[in-house]
């Protein structure tokens, strides 16, 4: 028997274990990608790979491989941790800030994925805080808490150092659907799994562990967003367009032009599946934004972002920095952390609203080959 023969074998023993619970973040991807022919990670192939190697469960997702961005000034667009039950309430769980900041010149705190793990920069090195979840794991505005997705795809809250981990709900999905977190920090933003390919998004209140779902659901939207005035959301379609609804998923409208099939209106084919930030209100969004073939990948989150679009006019907006853009972060007081990559090293630079700089640095060479994935000036 030859090696395709034994792979063939594989495929067919996996799809005949395999239940239909299993299979629902492919489907779920599958039905939300008419239109753009994206290549799913949950695809059973990727399962075998997956388990192969050793990389994280299914339901998680993979990264997929980052398109390159282009440089400033040179863009074609316009201007495991296992989580034990909950023994307490998560909101009763404290830990002590780290002594130090990540880097100097840059108060506060900066996360990183390394695969799976979640790591946080420190002044002597990295440090791991999640063996497992990192890929889609957010951090809390006021630095203290992380969640993330569990093997289960249950949604798992630890403090900032990556303990006293508590499930907080069982059954979300495990591609599309990361936590985001309320400004107050004791509320998340999630997608619960009804069954059948239907999902609900919600709001878990930490302080009773408790899911509520929005009062107006939004059908097509994955990777969610909550802004920090606490009254937007912002999401991409499947069909890689931009929305944004109130903070209760109503009033919801799609970006103008980006994302639009019809070369008249959108002649570079702009748009994106992957935002990654959004400004405190609402009105812009930091993407992934792909042009022309480029492929637009699959269902899984992507912390690449290379571009701002404003939700108004879905215009493109430009930044006064050099480089490749590669992560751009929104704080809540308006701030923007922007990472660039010049000349083989990574660079911070941290905008004011106005997108004045305030901080320019370089990185630590440690962080060389990590994703940037959140900063906390807490």
């Amino acid at each position: 028997m030859n090696d395709e023969d034994l792979l063939r074998d594989s495929l067919a023993q996996i799809g005949d274990q395999a239940t239909p619970v299993e299979f629902l973040d492919r489907s779920l991807a599958r039905s939300k990608r008419i239109g753009r022919n994206r290549a799913m990670i949950t695809s059973t192939a990727v399962v075998l790979v997956l388990a192969l190697t050793g990389g994280i469960a299914w339901q998680v997702g993979r990264p997929r491989t980052n398109q390159p961005s282009p440089a400033v000034g040179q863009s074609a667009t316009p201007s495991v941790t296992p989580s034990p039950s909950v023994s307490s309430s998560p909101s009763s769980v404290t830990s002590s800030p780290p002594p130090a900041g990540s880097v100097a010149g840059l108060p506060g705190w900066l996360y990183y994925t390394d695969g799976d793990r979640l790591l946080r920069l420190t002044g002597s090195g990295t440090q791991t805080v999640l063996t497992s979840g990192g890929f889609t794991a957010t951090v809390s505005p006021n630095g203290a808490s992380i969640a993330y997705l569990d093997a289960n795809a249950n949604v798992v809250v630890a403090d900032r150092d990556g303990q006293h981990h508590h499930t907080v709900l069982k059954g979300s999905i495990g591609a599309g659907w990361e936590p985001a977190w309320s400004p107050d920090s004791r509320r998340i933003l999630t997608a619960k799994n009804l069954g059948s390919g239907r999902v609900n998004l919600g709001v878990i209140t930490l302080d009773t562990a408790t899911f509520t779902p929005l009062p107006h659901q939004l059908n097509d939207a994955i990777h969610p967003l909550w802004s920090a005035d606490g009254n937007h959301l912002g999401y991409a379609t499947g069909t890689c367009q931009l929305g944004t609804a109130d903070a209760d998923g109503a009033n919801p409208h799609l970006v103008p032009v980006f994302g639009e099939l019809n070369s008249s209106t959108n002649p570079q084919k702009r748009r994106s599946c992957d935002p990654t930030s959004i400004s405190p209100n609402g009105r812009y969004i930091a993407v992934n934004q792909h042009t022309g073939d480029q492929p637009d990948g699959d269902i899984a989150r992507n912390l690449t972002a290379n571009t701002i679009i404003d939700t108004r006019t879905g215009a493109t907006v430009s930044l006064p920095v050099t480089g490749t853009i590669t992560t751009i972060l929104f704080q809540p007081n308006g701030d923007i952390l922007v990472r660039t990559t010049t000349k083989n090293a990574h660079q911070l630079t941290l905008l004011n609203p106005d997108h004045t700089i305030k901080t320019h640095l370089t990185e630590p060479a440690t962080t060389a080959n990590t994703q940037l994935l959140a900063y906390t000036p807490e």
